[in-house]
């Protein structure tokens, strides 16, 4: 593809992400499936700059507004290129524009108000549209992190790490970085999960031998952390609640020693279509997956007061997970986290039976929001007198974790350690 066919192609793609609630991931690959003809080095400028485009769309759409330029996909896609990429006008007038698939040419006003927009300065834009959040939670996240907020926000510029989790099962960390390092593929053991590896840069192992043989498993530190944190032992009846694709599951029966039992649930059954599969990589016997259906009540009776552990990974606005979705943190809305708010509530009403005494109740999201978070479980102990916060600090390092944790609640955000943003609060039933 020519320059101008790439520049075109980012257009198009911010117009059409912007025009629709369907996730930026799935509209990109759908793109690249219709064109064939685009080769890898194509397909790989034009993601990496609409991601980064999104990520920084705050930015590009106040510069623009700022001089009167509407913020459609090629006024950002040009602004990506002057502000971002740092190109003159000059060079990309000269070679970014023309033949069949290019954009046409600015006019003198277009081009002038671009040059004004690319060298407007920090004070010129602001602080909302520097911190590249939607204005209502830009107040949010300054109000419940206070100093700390900017570089929270800022955190969410860059690209989050590509993370996998050894499969214990089968493997020790040590000796898949040693096998990983000898293929050239830089890795780093993760600063908190003993179990996790960082790839140092986009490398696609999803057809790697050790994701096909179940060595290792994509999950990001914090997930990781939270599977710990859960607590499994071997010969313990778990239920994950909320299991989606299962990867929480996959990391306690590795925990668990692959014995025990695991009851993997999710109202979708296409979540759970990956689970059998991936469980058969891995060596995994012990993970049961249903279908929860409008009879769950009916369906989760038995299990009631049976479950040493109960996760409850709750469907959140998935805020700690923005760096790879970011398109999702500008179409998410206060109306959306209250409704989210109302499904978590219920989903603990629902799994707080089926806890044993002395049991552990696992609430998680991947949610920096403290609505869904420290909110949510002082609201629900409120109601559930019968549980008690376990505080994360007291079995952090009986869970093999790495460094040292004084909290409450594992309350993570990608400014810490660079993981996703995640929460997880223990509340454990009295015996």
């Amino acid at each position: 593809m020519t320059p101008a066919a790439r520049l075109a192609a980012l257009a198009e793609l911010l117009e059409e992400i912007a025009a629709t609630d369907s996730p930026a991931e799935g509209i990109v690959a759908a793109y690249f499936r219709s064109r064939r003809f685009a080769g890898s080095k194509d397909r790989r400028w034009i993601t990496e700059r609409v991601f980064e485009a999104l990520r920084r769309q705050g930015e590009l759409a106040g510069a623009a507004a700022a001089v009167g330029l509407p913020t459609i996909g090629r006024v950002l896609a040009l602004l990506y290129l002057l502000r971002i990429d740092r190109l003159d006008m000059a060079d990309v007038t000269a070679g970014w524009f023309g033949g069949p698939h290019g954009l046409s040419v600015p006019d003198d006003d277009e081009a002038l108000a671009l040059s004004r927009a690319a060298r407007l300065d920090d004070e010129a834009m602001g602080d909302v549209a520097l911190s590249n959040f939607p204005d209502w939670l830009y107040q949010k996240i300054t109000d419940q992190y206070g100093d700390g907020a900017a570089a929270v926000m800022a955190a969410y510029h860059e690209g989050a790490p590509v993370t996998f989790r050894v499969n214990a099962l089968k493997a020790t960390r040590d000796d898949l970085l040693h096998l990983l390092r000898e293929e050239g593929i830089d890795a780093l053991p993760t600063a908190l999960s003993p179990d996790g590896i960082t790839l140092d840069g986009r490398i696609n192992l999803s057809r790697h031998p050790f994701v096909e043989g179940g060595l290792i498993e994509p999950q990001d530190e914090a997930a990781q952390i939270s599977a710990r944190l859960a607590g499994a032992e071997s010969g313990m009846m778990v239920i994950d609640f909320c299991a989606g694709g299962g990867g929480k599951s996959l990391a306690m029966a590795a925990m668990m020693g692959n014995s025990g039992m695991i009851h993997a649930f999710d109202i979708e059954g296409r979540r759970l279509r990956d689970i059998r599969g991936r469980a058969r990589r891995a060596g995994v016997r012990i993970i049961h997956p249903h279908v929860l259906r409008d009879d769950a009540d009916e369906v989760l009776l038995p299990l009631a007061g049976a479950a040493n552990r109960v996760f409850v990974d709750a469907p959140c606005s998935g805020s700690g997970t923005w760096r790879r979705q970011p398109d999702q943190k500008w179409k998410f809305s206060g109306e959306r986290l209250d409704i989210l708010v109302k499904i978590q509530q219920e989903i603990l009403a629902r799994a707080a039976p089926l806890v044993a005494p002395g049991g552990i109740l696992i609430y998680a999201t991947c949610s920096i929001l403290r609505e869904e978070n420290e909110e949510q479980v002082a609201a629900f102990l409120a109601t559930h007198t019968e549980f008690d916060l376990l505080p994360v600090s007291m079995i952090w390092t009986a869970a093999g974790l790495g460094g040292q944790w004084d909290q409450d609640f594992l309350s993570l955000t990608p400014a810490d350690f660079g993981s996703d943003g995640f929460f997880v609060a223990l509340l454990q039933k009295r015996d």
